[in-house]
């Protein structure tokens, strides 16, 4: 579960979710490429698809001012 503390809001995120989630939140300065990589290590996923998951959330996340993309 994420908060948003500028709008109070609960996000639930689903278990890929959460990882990607505990990978940005660590501030390492990943890339998409990082996240994609570490992804498909992590579950049984092809390359594409997990890129379709990881462009959206990202997405996500941004339009919800919870990251910023530089």
């Amino acid at each position: 579960m994420l908060l948003n503390l500028e709008t109070l809001f609960y996000y639930n995120l689903n278990r890929t979710g959460s990882v990607l989630w505990q990978q940005i939140e660590a501030g390492n300065d990943l890339t998409l490429d990082d996240l994609l990589r570490s992804t498909c290590e992590q579950f049984d996923v092809d390359e594409e698809r997990a890129r379709q998951f990881i462009s959206a959330f990202v997405k996500q996340l941004e339009q919800l001012n919870m990251i910023r993309i530089s």
